[in-house]
């Protein structure tokens, strides 16, 4: 089920995980039709959508990311289902060197500023964290 944030024991795990390598996430999104700004932002009242206010987190989160490391593998909007069906607006791949580059994205100086810009654009996600596959010889 699409959610906002990771529950207490997805993060720990997250976390705690003893693979050390590379990681790529991959963020299926479902935007609000109207970015929903709390009543203190310079944004409040702005008539724009949830994907405009979303796409000021991204820009955001891939420099806070690429100073450790991470960078932006895509980030598109959705086309249509080929296989499959869903409700999902945009697609958002992640890599980073390891899970303590993504941390220290997550802990960035800057990142309560580029949040309030997710937390109005964003209405549900998907994330699925992934590592490489090792081939069988």
């Amino acid at each position: 089920m699409p959610a906002m944030q990771p529950t207490a024991d997805q993060f720990r795990a997250f976390r705690d995980d003893a693979y050390d390598g590379p990681i790529a996430q991959v963020n299926l999104l479902k935007f609000r039709v109207k970015a929903n700004y709390g009543p203190d932002g310079p944004e409040h009242g702005n008539d724009e959508t949830g994907a405009a206010a979303y796409q000021r987190y991204v820009d955001a989160f891939r420099a806070a990311a690429a100073e450790v490391g991470g960078t932006c593998l895509l980030y598109g909007h959705g086309e249509r289902y080929f296989i499959g069906q869903g409700d999902w607006d945009a697609v958002l791949i992640m890599h980073f060197p390891n899970r303590a580059a993504f941390i220290a994205t997550l802990n960035h100086a800057d990142y309560p500023e580029m949040h309030r810009h997710r937390d109005a654009g964003l209405l549900c996600q998907d994330l699925l964290t992934t590592r490489p596959a090792v081939a069988n010889t």
